[in-house]
């Protein structure tokens, strides 16, 4: 009877730990082939949208703090140094604001495609920051002028600028107008934002009976009213003032490079430009102070006077490999100055001058050509023909 109960104790125990055992296998599996690629989908998801969520949290939340605590002030019957109309204009500049970003968000940039190439090849290849006859690696179509591949949304874009990741978009040529609306639209907000919550601030320092005739204690009056009692709403008009900052500087670089018919992209390659025939100007002044020297430099001289010589050598500037082992998707791309001076450590070249932009028509024309960009003229005249 022992012998028994003691065999079917030990049945038991075994039939425990294989139910254990099957467990201890189960979950890793379960963790492995569901859990896991459940966890990685959402990373997936929460990465590409890390910007456009940041936006909805700064920007809406802190309209969201200007309607729930700075509207009471401005409709405070104590309050007076704010007209009320600006209750409405507050609206239409909230409503402003979100139609800038929707529209610069899911507006195309356009897509260069074999079938698409015809609309989108509008301007020539200058053959230094774009060389002619050159093929997109990854999409294996003729790469156009002032065009590249976004690796983010795995398409070639016309006239590409950058990648916006408050927008979750490549910016090109089809929407960089809404891109810069975007840019203005927002600057002014936060302008006006600050202004305004700035006044409401002043005015509850000078109704305050703590109110001093001067300047210093006005200042301190007005930082206690802030911070001991109105603490959220002074942060989001700290916020404001830092974000204007930013986005006028912003905004001015982009009217900039607009004024001389760059894109971001071009922007940077042109720096790289600009260094090298500065790099190479030196060096050549530094050679005519030596014999030597202006033996090397003046056969290099000769040589180069050749105009498609001249190119070959600008090209050269650019040529690089990234580090995938695939060739750069945009021929003037990234090859740092260190290279070039390895290569050319003893050799003087005669850079001549520095050559001009010639997408540049002038600030009009440049300007026009945002607005009215050439694809869209040119699908706007195929539609009218038909």
């Amino acid at each position: 009877m022992n012998g028994t109960t003691i065999n079917n104790f030990n049945d038991c125990n075994n039939n425990n730990n294989e139910k254990n055992q099957s467990i201890k296998q189960t979950i890793p599996q379960y963790l492995r082939n569901v859990v896991l690629p459940e966890v990685i989908q959402y990373e997936e998801i929460l990465s590409k949208n890390f910007g456009r969520l940041l936006y909805i949290i700064f920007v809406y939340g802190s309209w969201i703090i200007i309607f729930t605590k700075g509207y009471p002030l401005l409709l405070s019957k104590n309050q007076s140094h704010v007209p009320l109309y600006h209750e409405q204009i507050g609206y239409i500049v909230f409503a402003t604001c979100l139609a800038s970003w929707v529209t610069a968000s899911y507006v195309s940039p356009g897509n260069v495609t074999r079938e698409t190439l015809h609309r989108y090849d509008n301007y020539p290849h200058d053959n230094l920051l774009f060389v002619e006859h050159q093929i997109c690696q990854t999409l294996q179509i003729k790469k156009i002028a002032r065009s590249k591949y976004d690796k983010y949304t795995h398409r070639h874009i016309p006239r590409f600028d950058h990648y916006c990741i408050w927008l979750k978009s490549p910016i090109g040529e089809e929407n960089y107008r809404f891109f810069v609306l975007f840019l203005i639209v927002h600057a002014m907000t936060c302008c006006y934002g600050f202004s305004i919550v700035s006044r409401l601030f002043w005015g509850m320092m000078l109704n305050s009976s703590l109110l001093t005739p001067t300047f210093m204690r006005q200042v301190i009056v007005l930082v206690y009213i802030m911070v001991t009692e109105h603490i959220i709403l002074a942060c989001v008009n700290v916020f404001m003032f830092i974000m204007s900052v930013l986005l006028l500087a912003f905004l001015g670089f982009h009217l900039y490079i607009i004024s001389n018919n760059m894109t971001t992209n071009e922007y940077f390659k042109w720096r790289k430009v600009w260094k090298w025939y500065e790099w190479e100007s030196k060096r050549q002044s530094q050679s005519l102070s030596s014999s030597s020297g202006k033996a090397i430099l003046k056969s290099e001289v000769n040589v180069s006077s050749s105009s498609s010589v001249a190119i070959q050598h600008r090209s050269k500037i650019f040529d690089t490999v990234v580090a995938d082992g695939t060739h750069d998707e945009e021929v003037a791309g990234s090859t740092t100055l260190n290279t070039r001076k390895d290569n050319t450590e003893n050799t003087i070249i005669n850079p001549g001058t520095i050559p001009k932009n010639i997408y540049n028509l002038g600030i009009v024309q440049n300007v026009y050509e945002v607005i009215f960009p050439r694809s869209r003229r040119k699908l706007e005249s195929r539609i009218k023909t038909i």
